[in-house]
């Protein structure tokens, strides 16, 4: 049998610790805000055709990792399809 163990755990950074946070933050939701912009105007949710037309600008805009860069497509992708299964319009 498998065990999965679930810790909710307090951060403490240093001020130096939290202003980079918050910039990794803002820069994420300013990279998803780039990507839902995409999809909006090309009406598209496929993850394939979006990596292809913002992958590069996500790296090299944003600065962004390329593991963080594919969360930004992921995660705006799946608010998307969200928003449809619940009856919104783009």
């Amino acid at each position: 049998m498998k065990l999965t163990l679930t810790a909710k755990i307090k951060i403490m950074p240093t001020t130096e610790q939290e202003q980079l946070l918050q910039k990794t933050m803002q820069t994420y939701r300013d990279a998803c805000n780039a990507v839902s912009e995409v999809i909006f105007k090309e009406n598209t949710l496929v993850q394939a055709k979006l990596h292809k037309m913002m992958y590069r600008e996500l790296r090299s805009t944003f600065g962004l990792k390329s593991q963080m860069a594919q969360s930004v497509l992921k995660t705006v992708i799946a608010k998307y399809k969200t928003n449809q299964t619940n009856g919104h319009e783009r």
